[in-house]
């Protein structure tokens, strides 16, 4: 039976070229548009939660009014991915979860979950709105000031 499967390979093999020939475009973009994609991916790796109070007779708390009304000015809010509530009526409440877990005493704080981590724990606190900015958005938003200033000081090198 093995003579008959042969006779069909010529008849496949002259499709080849213009099958090959088809796919090269999709091919030539497929791996770069992946590794664009993977690369912008690759920045977003953080998970932010911001968690806000709510004391116990109900009221919001200012300071975590403020620091969101910051990060509005800063343009980050979509780097947010969740507002959670540390809601002091109610103790199973994610926020005062999240802060037990973490000892957290002050509010607002956000919990950044970085996968790439070493160990078990993945999740980092930041009880101030700058730091994070600095460490975890900064990549983000200070890429441009930063490119200028690299390039401010490669110039005084050269000059």
């Amino acid at each position: 039976g093995s003579s008959h499967h042969f006779s069909v390979e010529p008849r496949s093999s002259t499709n080849l070229p213009t099958m090959l020939a088809r796919l090269t475009p999709s091919l030539r973009a497929g791996p770069l548009r992946g590794v664009l994609a993977a690369g912008s991916e690759r920045c977003f790796a953080h998970k932010v939660t911001f968690v806000k109070k709510i004391y116990a007779d109900g009221g919001t708390c200012q300071k975590c009014d403020f620091v969101w009304k910051q990060i509005e000015k800063d343009g980050l809010t979509d780097k947010i991915d969740r507002t959670v509530y540390a809601d002091e009526r109610d103790m199973t409440s994610e926020g005062i979860v999240l802060a037990k877990k973490h000892k957290v005493s002050r509010a607002p704080f956000f919990v950044v979950e970085d996968p790439d981590r070493p160990g078990e724990d993945t999740e980092k606190i930041y009880d101030v709105y700058f730091k994070l900015k600095k460490e975890v958005f900064a990549q983000e938003t200070g890429e441009k000031e930063k490119n200028e200033e690299i390039i401010r000081g490669m110039m005084k090198q050269v000059f």
